[in-house]
């Protein structure tokens, strides 16, 4: 009897696992979908030829309002194909229209910051980074993946410490991982252990051109030419 009854609510239990992951997926569906109309917009952008390969900027607004960010490189260009709200979930979504289709020699992501904000867990966000970076490298093996590390910013600050844990996670995996490298501009953001107010435009999570410079900096290196 008690065996039949431990039984029971395995079974039980495990229905209630599957059905709460389903319920979940269909959330992060439907949140990806908000954005078909934006990503068919820069999918109607034709793929540019170029002899020494493209790279590709992509992932949530600090991307796609970086407007000087195709500066960084002086040889090959950069496509900037960052969408308002994404995620890790509708980056990945959205992959093929976003990255896969410019075969790319190498390509910067910027994912969590919104995924933190949703209350999802560094371990669901690690997963849908690294189904990107898988997806990425079976197309092409040489491909060169830059996680740039979720900002800290003022209006998300109570956050931090999940930025924190999302950042470093990332960071150990790049250094098991020659072809995935870790842009910490998180720590370049902060002063005497505090967020830089003046890094910001007035909604106190996007950055201004100061906020930018300190990206600039950090990530001009980094960029292939």
């Amino acid at each position: 009897m008690f065996r039949s009854i431990i039984n029971t609510l395995v079974i039980f239990f495990s229905f209630s696992f599957v059905f709460a992951q389903n319920d979940l997926q269909a959330t992060y569906l439907k949140q990806a979908e908000t954005f078909a109309s934006e990503v068919n917009e820069i999918a109607k952008n034709p793929v540019p030829t170029w002899d020494t390969g493209l790279i590709i900027f992509t992932g949530s607004s600090s991307i796609r309002m970086w407007r000087d960010a195709g500066l960084l490189s002086k040889g090959s260009p950069i496509i900037n194909t960052g969408f308002g709200g994404s995620t890790a979930f509708g980056l990945n979504y959205y992959l093929e229209d976003l990255v896969l289709r410019y075969k790319p020699k190498q390509v910067f992501i910027y994912e969590g910051d919104n995924d933190i904000d949703a209350g999802r867990k560094t371990r669901i966000i690690l997963e849908h980074l690294d189904t990107i970076f898988t997806r990425i490298w079976e197309q092409n093996p040489e491909t060169e993946i830059v996680y740039i590390s979720a900002k800290p910013s003022p209006l998300r600050w109570k956050l931090r410490k999940e930025y924190e844990a999302l950042n470093k996670a990332v960071e150990r995996r790049a250094k098991k991982e020659d072809r995935l490298v870790f842009a910490d501009i998180y720590s370049l953001m902060l002063q005497k252990g505090e967020v830089r107010e003046d890094l910001f435009i007035e909604d106190r999570l996007h950055m201004n051109r100061t906020g930018y410079a300190i990206w600039a900096e950090a990530i001009r290196p980094l960029v292939m030419e």
